[in-house]
């Protein structure tokens, strides 16, 4: 279906421009200037029946197209001029890209257009890893929650967001399909920069992939705030910690901080600190100390460098602490 949109006027939203405000003094310097009203241009909107018939669309159009799901990313970016797509690809329709399933060799699958607010309330989820429905409680409101898709989340690169860092320390793997075939790849490697991901301007990601977690392992996701419980975080941490079969050491660590710098990071040097040792408060908080130098945050609306780092120390050891707890 092809069907021609007619942009309109918009003014401009503050909360989308924080990764590029910064701090000076006790006043703002926004490097974007121009608030002015602004009015969308005219696009094609398509609405393709299958994945294969969406990522031929997008080749089509060579660029000049952007996918579209739940929209509460890309509509902003539209309607502040930031994004000028001369198409629109609607997958909403597209049966194969929904729905929730778990498989006791696979783990657990999850389609690219599940909102927020399925995976908070989804029976499945609350079973198999529990911190994701717990995580998405925390997730911007209920109307985004119910608008905003998994999918669409992952592929804008959105750098203030939750469900990054809690994939990647449970080792979550993106299903990516183009007109060229099928690839999957470890989240981690999807997130190349602010808003830049490892996606082919043909692909789309079809699913997330999250495997079994191991026998004695303990998953805690933290986030922080600095204003309200809706907004943005200022910093998020996922910590996963899996135990030796016998004995009170840790096997394999996971330390994944959101929210502090261009893209998710492991804090690899602190997984290394903590592996093969058994958890105590003192070597917790080492392992936050580590953390705080293992990203690059930047001085914004949410806070300085120096704050977010001292975040990142905290969280990562309560987190440290509190995964072990749930591991033994």
């Amino acid at each position: 279906m092809l069907s021609r949109i007619r942009g309109f006027g918009f003014s401009g939203l503050g909360f989308i421009l924080a990764p590029f405000v910064s701090v000076r003094g006790a006043s703002f310097d926004i490097r974007i200037s121009d608030f002015r009203e602004r009015r969308m241009r005219n696009f094609d909107y398509l609405e393709p029946a299958t994945v294969a018939e969406a990522c031929a669309l997008l080749k089509q159009h060579g660029g000049e197209a952007k996918v579209f799901a739940g929209g509460s990313h890309l509509t902003i970016l539209m309607k502040q001029g930031l994004l000028a797509p001369k198409a629109l690809v609607n997958i909403k329709k597209i049966s194969e890209l929904k729905g929730i399933s778990y498989d006791a060799k696979e783990g657990l699958s999850i389609g690219a257009l599940v909102t927020h607010r399925e995976i908070e309330t989804s029976a499945l989820v609350k079973e198999k890893f529990p911190v994701l429905a717990e995580a998405e409680r925390e997730v911007a409101n209920i109307r985004v929650r119910n608008m905003g898709t998994v999918g669409g989340n992952l592929a804008s690169g959105e750098p203030l967001t939750d469900l990054s860092q809690i994939f990647i320390a449970l080792d979550g793997k993106a299903k990516i399909t183009g007109p060229n075939g099928q690839r999957t790849i470890p989240i981690e490697e999807l997130f190349l920069d602010f808003y830049t991901t490892s996606l082919a301007e043909d692909e789309i990601l079809t699913h997330v992939l999250l495997p079994p977690l191991p026998p004695r392992s303990g998953v805690e996701y933290i986030r922080f705030s600095s204003s309200s419980v809706v907004d943005k975080p200022s910093a998020g941490v996922a910590v996963r910690l899996t135990l030796e079969s016998t004995g009170e050491k840790i096997q394999t660590s996971r330390i994944v901080l959101g929210c502090v710098g261009a893209t998710p990071v492991r804090a690899r040097k602190a997984e290394a600190l903590i592996a093969g040792k058994t958890l105590t408060p003192q070597l917790a908080e080492e392992a936050g100390n580590l953390s705080s130098q293992e990203c690059s945050p930047t001085s914004d609306l949410r806070g300085s460098e120096h704050y977010k780092r001292a975040i990142v120390r905290t969280l990562v050891k309560r987190a440290t602490g509190k995964a072990y707890e749930r591991a033994r």
